[in-house]
């Protein structure tokens, strides 16, 4: 099939009755629903175009089923943001849900408001949604610790509850936002931080941009309490703090080199012949980026992604690969919801596949594998 002919999955969701409905907001991540009383017209189309610009950032449904109307009291339609329940807290003054001012649909003005809106007082801080913490520029003070809301949904939202009752408390100052701990690992040394393998561990720490630098700062505590938290919010309101790393943010940005000077040799692709052979592999670890051909974040991600696996090259048991999923369907278990997905598969039989959601530069993506390989513990 010839690349241009692959197809594209559609940026939005239609949801055609309650349960679909309850499915789709039962999320970590914020949802965007566009209500209409018909799918036919100028205002679907407009919805349409900005759910295909914005559909790697965001979660768009739509709907002009009567139930689903009545049920989110959208009879007349319009543009509607729901927060992610496991985060919206009504007793700390957040919202469940916003409807877009105007039946207007323009992208830019969407996308400002998305940002705006989107974050309740304590949110998780992912690759994703970091855009929309740092628009509204205030210093994030982030609480990295392992989410696990299916697991260990009164763990989780200890923490979450924790953090608001802080946060509460610096609004317009400061924002707080729950980070995975398992995502970042690598990168706590930028914090001036030490992570053990304990389940239950907790770090605190701060990202700041100022100018062309941004400025990152950690918690000697090794204990989470509000105490903790209000002793270190207030140490940085009152420059007290040194930071324990400072990046020049005005460099360009990784991924912008020229697609077609990108080495990928170090890069397995991967086919439905292979797929089991490479992967299943118990003496491997492997990271497997799942990606379309004219996916615009995924052709971002390509130069780093190789270069990471030319990090890694010497190190056999390390591997990174690729598949395009418009023209090989990704395994049972592979779960793939956007482009680009990237999914780890430990080295031990059985391995179940573990996002990596993380930054995408080559460094930082190689320093994840080799913290998370188990095949360099064996």
């Amino acid at each position: 099939m010839d690349e241009e002919q692959s197809p594209q999955p559609p940026a939005s969701t239609q949801l055609d009755d309650v349960s679909a409905l309850e499915q789709f907001l039962d999320h970590d991540d914020a949802s965007v629903i566009g209500a209409f009383t018909s799918l036919d017209g100028e205002g679907f189309d407009e919805f349409e175009q900005i759910a295909g610009a914005l559909q790697y950032d965001w979660r768009f449904a739509h709907t002009a089923a009567p139930a689903v109307l009545e049920r989110i009291k959208a009879k007349s339609g319009g543009l509607l943001l729901y927060r992610s329940p496991r985060y919206v807290s009504e007793k700390y003054g957040d919202r469940p849900r916003e409807r877009f001012p105007s039946t207007n649909l323009k992208e830019a003005a969407v996308k400002s408001w998305l940002l705006s809106k989107a974050q309740p007082l304590v949110g998780q801080y992912t690759y994703n949604t970091k855009e929309r913490y740092f628009s509204k520029k205030l210093p994030i003070v982030l609480i990295f610790v392992h989410i696990d809301w299916k697991g260990n949904p009164k763990g989780t939202a200890y923490y979450a509850n924790r953090a608001r009752k802080v946060a509460s408390q610096y609004v317009g100052k400061l924002q707080f936002a729950l980070a995975h701990l398992g995502d970042y690992e690598y990168q706590m040394a930028d914090y001036g931080l030490e992570v053990s393998d304990k389940v239950h561990d907790v770090r605190i720490g701060l990202i700041h941009k100022e100018g062309d630098f941004e400025y990152t700062y950690g918690s000697s505590e090794t204990k989470f309490s509000a105490e903790a938290l209000t002793s270190f919010a207030d140490a940085f309101l009152a420059g007290k703090l040194e930071p324990a790393k400072k990046t020049d943010v005005s460099a360009p940005p990784p991924g912008n080199d020229d697609e077609a000077d990108v080495d990928e040799s170090a890069v397995v692709t991967l086919t439905a012949s292979n797929f089991d052979s490479v992967v299943m592999d118990s003496s491997k670890d492997v990271l497997v980026e799942f990606y379309a051909p004219w996916c615009g974040h995924c052709k971002a991600l390509k130069p780093e992604y190789a270069k990471a696996a030319k990090l890694l090259e010497g190190e056999s048991s390390l591997v990174l690969a690729k598949m395009d999923a418009t023209q090989h369907d990704p395994p049972a278990g592979f779960d793939v919801q956007g482009y680009p997905t990237l999914l780890f598969v430990a080295a031990e039989a059985g391995a179940t596949p573990v996002p990596y959601d993380g930054e995408r530069e080559a460094s930082l993506i190689a320093q994840w594998v080799r913290a998370n390989a188990k095949s360099l513990a064996q």
